[in-house]
């Protein structure tokens, strides 16, 4: 598909005014599976629900969101016709999506991990905020901050975003996944949420496995969502 050919689609698919639904991917650390996660979503409001859908990657550092798009062009990849992917690690990012929403049904943000500020600005502007995180010790560590960042964003948001930690990497033939989800369901004091710090975090029943299929995904699209399909469904019903 040609470049002119993208732009008369997207113009067809934006003849409407739409008033984007906004998903923020991100965390306070970088790994933990936020570019996938976001491909896969972006995915399933493009291909399943059929809607014009924004991809920006709003990660200041490492931009993989859209390094996955230039791979699967030049690969030979069919990028869905209604499927935008953009380069936005800017500070006014709040402002860009407030510009963006009329054109889209779904506006989903890589928020990357390097920078505290593009989440912030990201989040008072989410309708969802999605926590990826993988069940070890070091990546809950970062979960404190992250919320703490995203509560004082959602106090400038209004449209009242909510927020969900989402369990990636699973592997069920460990104890780890079990472990995390008690931990992150009844945290210790000092590691949870609220004012004392000892409240469960949001955790959506939905996880995402150590599956060959999403850590083989960079640079290709995906036909089958699987998982990725469910937790949406889940969070969005």
């Amino acid at each position: 598909m040609n470049e002119n050919t993208r732009i008369k689609t997207l113009a067809a698919a934006t003849a409407r005014a739409w008033d984007a639904f906004v998903i923020v991917v991100g965390m306070l650390k970088g790994g933990t599976g936020k570019t996938t996660s976001a491909w896969f979503i972006a995915l399933y409001y493009a291909v399943v629900l059929d809607l014009p859908t924004l991809l920006l990657d709003a990660d200041a550092t490492s931009q993989s969101a859209y390094d996955w798009f230039k791979v699967a062009k030049a690969e030979g990849f069919e990028i869905p016709e209604n499927l935008i992917v953009e380069r936005y690690p800017f500070d006014d990012i709040a402002e860009y999506i407030r510009e963006k929403r009329a054109e889209f049904g779904a506006i989903v943000v890589d928020a990357g991990g390097g920078s505290a500020k593009l989440f912030h600005e990201a989040v008072t502007e989410a309708n969802l905020l999605l926590v990826p995180v993988a069940p070890t010790k070091i990546e809950r560590r970062k979960l404190v901050a992250t919320f703490d960042e995203a509560e004082r964003a959602a106090a400038r948001n209004e449209r009242d975003v909510t927020a969900h930690v989402v369990l990636v990497k699973a592997d069920d033939r460990t104890s780890l996944p079990r472990n995390a989800k008690d931990k992150l369901l009844e945290p210790e004091k000092g590691e949870g949420i609220g004012p004392d710090r000892d409240e469960p975090f949001p955790l959506a029943e939905t996880t995402i496995h150590s599956w060959v299929h999403y850590m083989e995904a960079f640079g290709e699209i995906p036909t089958e969502l699987s998982e990725y399909a469910e937790l949406m469904k889940e969070l969005t019903a």
